[in-house]
């Protein structure tokens, strides 16, 4: 969790140890690169050097094959060393590995242990895509053209249209130690999505820098934050109507930057290698779409995400503030009281003695109480989950009573991060005081992190594992621990929500309206507080320095100040601060920086805790949530979006933020609900208790020196949660079948409007409205004090269909209207697509017991009276279960049929049909349900306002979908 009140950490003002390295002197550079800058980089220096002034390269010693070729690129001029030490000689590969996927790889021709200053990304650490070993350049759906004047450049097309992807003719590539560099021509006004993790607009546009490098920053609006995936997609729209989509991944986890500029985008990164795939995103048919590509990126390069246990998809509440067990049960009995489901209750770091992982404060949290209110929780069908942080506490080697077992049996082991001058471990500072940090390039640190989450399991029960400050953050500058251990434990460089005048006092956007006299207080007390605190000196604030870029060394590399200066959002864009420094060392036989694995942390901490989550629980799915997150991340985890705000604002960027997932493989995603920073307000709780609702992930989470926010503490806020969940826990079904797809074909469970609907390019840019899945509409109220909101029904009058989820009456709209639609203060509007078919069970106070109440079918009929739908059943848990069942819908002609593939056996009966868009009152129902004709004398039906509903189904079955059902209609 972010230190959101301490400003001046953020900014990179505070230091434990006080270091401040030595000023930087921006260099004086060979005239053929000091020249006016590309488009400029590195951070708004009107002097540094223009990369496409270098030479580029000539390719020679081509060698052709039957999906590719391969070839040596030697410079093709004199050294420029723009931002770093030109690699004079690389090779080329070329290959088309899928029909969908072409490869495009450059890298150092001499890679050794013994010449270790480039670092190409290994696959055991981030899988790389393999060629099918069947496709040529004859049958990919792509082709490769290139050319060597007046240097090595190429282009990706579609084989059949010839419509180019990407470009990199009339620029230089720039392949240096410290600097890569490669730019591609894009049309006009293009649609770029994607390069998550960011905090912005969903559609990208032209005129922003995406920068990577994992950081400690908060939710930092067109900055950099946790996660690194360095996959775009882009969307075409045609004039003549058709849609054309595709994608690009560069599997490279330096610190790097996008330059989405006009007409082109820049890719920059400070090390590595280029290794590019393309993605068609044709279908078999020959049809390229969003969802296609984001498919191919999922399935062919990355990996689908993990499938979830039913029970992750309830409603979970934590808080940076619960002072003790008694304040978690009456948080539960809140809960239980007001009537809102809570599926599971989590902790933050007060659970810790003195913040230290694994365990537990005696006075507040002792193991003792924790087991008791864990297995009460177990016995009402309900679920714990703590938070483990990225760093471990170091004992202070002069106080015997200071003793830390997981830190001596991990140093026993030599399994943690080392320090690049001493050889000694790397100390760092965090919550605890200075700490160590895991070294997952060694074997023996998935040992020793297994062993410490199964004893930890031993004592505290806990069903999954919330990991935290996996950037790696780092609360000082450097190896501040160094010669200071014997002052542990040491209070954070910053002071804490907790600590004297530190209240916060920040509301959302339009308190003031909502609640005017509440308003004039909390403005007088902040006031108040902030005159107190202008005449104290707080804590010393070091003397920082401005440092400019360096000058690149013939043999040497500069990892805390690179040449190339990328847009870090730490103060003065330094990779030092407020993370493990760029030269810690690994313990691997090449020695491997920090440099190279600082955006791998959190990839490496939440494979290593998936891994050893599968000791703890023998053959169940882990359920880890992580913070930092790289590409293949889903595969091990899910992820909350981070310490946000409590503002609309943020709530609206949510959305976003969510959809990039979707497309990034992590759809396991969800905000802390009503904002973690600063206090929310019956307003936006209620609208973001509503909205969340409809995310994968669901929890409300806030820091303390703030108001709480459990979703009972307001009545319209209770309301809204309960009328939202009802919806939810209706759809857990659906949700989960959308999860199933997502896990096995790499398909999104949340969707953008443009992704449904290609062809309308109105909708490009929207994210004010979203799907889940493709049947489910969400129109959310993103603003405040507002009791209605504005929404677009895509597809109406090119065969879409509408209906209300509460009224299933037909929504009658427009093609592209934005309709204006009553949104009461405890309402979210939600409406279902027709030709959906959607299994439904009654909602309770748990999913376990959702799961045992009775199923429904909802159909909604399309412009032809059609509807099909599925629904996938397991245990809910296995990793692998023992028997599943996927049942599949359609519904066509006046007529219901199933089609059943699985063993899988459900304790719940089918008790109702509703179906949705049916005119006329049909004369008669006849039904069979495996084969078997029933009684139709058994069965109730009623046709009101088009919507035809059938009841007494459980007569004839008393498991839904046993037997293939066929239900039709008589007229």
């Amino acid at each position: 969790m972010l230190n959101f009140l301490a400003t001046v950490l953020l900014s990179g003002a505070w230091a434990v140890n006080a270091q401040t390295p030595t000023e930087r002197v921006i260099p004086t550079l060979a005239p053929q690169v000091n020249a006016a800058p590309s488009l400029t980089p590195t951070i708004h220096d009107p002097t540094a050097p223009n990369a496409q002034r270098c030479p580029g390269y000539k390719a020679s010693g081509i060698h052709y094959k039957a999906n590719g070729f391969t070839a040596d690129l030697n410079i093709a001029g004199a050294n420029c060393q723009a931002f770093g030490n030109d690699i004079a000689n690389l090779r080329l590969l070329v290959e088309y590995q899928t029909q969908d996927r072409l490869n495009v790889k450059i890298w150092p021709k001499y890679l050794s242990l013994a010449n270790s200053t480039q670092y190409v990304l290994p696959t055991e650490i981030v899988p790389a895509p393999v060629a099918d070993g069947k496709t040529t350049n004859h049958t990919s759906d792509l082709k490769l053209e290139w050319t060597n004047e007046p240097s090595f450049q190429f282009r990706v097309s579609r084989s059949k249209t010839g419509e180019e992807l990407f470009s990199t003719y009339g620029s230089v590539i720039v392949f240096e130690d410290q600097f890569l560099e490669l730019t591609t021509s894009m049309v006009k006004d293009y649609n770029v999505y994607g390069l998550a993790e960011n905090i912005r607009d969903f559609r990208l546009g032209n005129n922003h820098t995406q920068t990577f490098y994992a950081v400690d920053a908060g939710n930092t609006v067109d900055g950099n934050v946790y996660g690194t995936f360095p996959f775009y997609q882009e969307t075409r729209y045609n004039v003549d109507g058709k849609t054309q989509a595709h994608g690009v991944y560069a599997r490279n986890a330096h610190g790097q930057e996008w330059l989405l500029r006009d007409r082109k985008i820049i890719y920059r990164t400070i090390g590595g290698s280029l290794d590019f795939y393309f993605l068609s995103g044709q279908d078999k048919t020959g049809q390229s779409s969003a969802l296609e590509t984001i498919r191919q990126f999922q399935v062919g390069c990355v990996g689908t995400p993990a499938m979830q246990m039913f029970w992750t998809f309830g409603f979970h509440q934590t808080r940076w503030g619960y002072q003790n067990i008694s304040v978690m049960r009456d948080v539960l009995k809140g809960y239980k009281d007001a009537n809102i489901p809570l599926e599971a209750i989590w902790n933050d770091i007060d659970i810790y003695d003195l913040y230290r992982d694994f365990t537990s404060d005696d006075n507040t949290f002792p193991a003792s109480g924790m087991k008791r209110l864990i297995s009460d929780l177990h016995a009402n069908d309900q679920y714990y989950v703590p938070i483990v942080d990225s760093n471990i506490y170091v004992p202070n080697p002069n106080n015997a009573s200071d003793a830390y077992a997981p830190f001596s049996r991990g140093a026993e082991l030599g399994t943690f991060i080392r320090d690049a001058n001493t050889g000694n471990f790397y100390y760092g500072n965090n919550w605890p005081g200075f700490s160590v940090w895991p070294d997952w390039l060694l074997p023996s640190s998935q040992t020793w992190w297994t062993s410490e989450l199964v004893s930890w399991w031993h004592s505290i029960p806990f069903d999954g594992i919330w990991i935290d400050l996996s950037e790696a953050a780092s609360f000082c500058a450097g190896n501040c621990g160094n010669g200071r251990l014997t002052e542990n434990p040491v209070h954070p460089p910053f002071l804490l929500p907790n600590d004297e005048f530190q209240t916060d006092y920040r509301y959302p956007e339009g308190f003031n309206i909502s609640n005017a006299t509440e308003a004039a207080s909390v403005s007088a007390a902040s006031a108040s507080q902030a005159s107190i605190l202008s005449t104290r000196t707080l804590l010393p604030v070091p003397t920082t320095t401005t440092r400019g870029r360096t000058i690149p060394t013939p043999g040497v590399r500069d990892l805390s100040f690179p040449p190339y200066v990328i847009n870090h959002v730490q103060n003065g864009h330094s990779l030092l601060r407020s993370a493990i420094a760029p030269n810690a060392t690994h313990g691997d036989a090449s020695k491997t920086t920090e440099y190279e694995m600082h955006n791998l942390f959190g990839l490496q901490i939440s494979n290593a805790t998936y891994h050893a989550l599968l000791s703890v629980f023998p053959g169940k799915r882990p359920f880890t949530v992580g913070r930092s997150t790289f590409a293949g991340s889903g595969k091990t985890t899910s992820h909350w979006g981070g310490d946000n705000t409590s503002t609309f604002g943020s709530m609206f960027l949510s959305i976003s933020q969510a959809l990039t997932f979707m497309m990034s493989g992590v759809p396991m995603f969800g905000a802390d609900t009503c904002g973690f920073a600063g206090n929310t307000d019956f307003d936006l709780c209620s609208r973001w208790q509503s909205l969340s609702a409809f995310f994968p992930f669901y929890r409300n989470h806030n820091v303390k020196a703030t108001i709480s926010q459990e979703a009972y503490r307001w009545s319209s806020v209770a309301e809204a949660t309960r009328r939202a969940i009802k919806v939810r826990y209706s759809l857990l079904n659906y949700m989960y079948t959308l999860f199933y797809y997502a896990h096995t074909k790499g398909d999104t469970v949340m969707r953008a409007l443009a992704w449904e609907f290609p062809q309308d390019a109105s909708l490009r840019g929207t994210y004010t409205q979203f799907l889940l899945g493709p049947s489910i509409l969400v129109t959310p109220v993103l603003v405040p004090n507002a009791n209605t909101v504005k929404g677009v029904f895509p597809g109406i009058g090119q065969g879409t269909r509408w209906y209300d989820w509460y009224t299933l009456r037909e929504v009658q709209a427009k093609p592209q209207e934005n309709v204006t639609m009553p949104a009461p203060l405890e309402h979210i509007n939600v409406h279902v697509r027709g030709g959906s078919i959607l299994p439904l069970q009654a909602p309770q106070m748990t999913t376990t017991a959702t799961r045992k109440s009775p199923f429904s079918l909802l159909i909604s009929l399309d412009d032809c009276d059609e509807a099909s739908g599925s629904l996938y059943l397991d245990d809910g848990e296995s990793l692998v279960p023992a028997a599943t069942k996927l049942v599949k819908f359609k519904f066509s002609k006046n007529r219901l049929t199933s089609h059943i593939n699985g063993t899988y056996a459900t304790s719940a009966p089918l008790k109702q049909i509703t179906i949705a868009g049916i005119k006329n009152r049909p004369r008669g129902i006849r039904l069979r349900v495996g084969g078997s004709k029933c009684d139709e004398r058994k069965l109730a039906w009623t046709h009101t306002n088009d919507t035809l509903s059938v009841s007494g189904l459980e007569n004839f079955s008393k498991t839904a979908f046993e037997g293939a059902l066929d239900l039709r209609l008589v007229y």
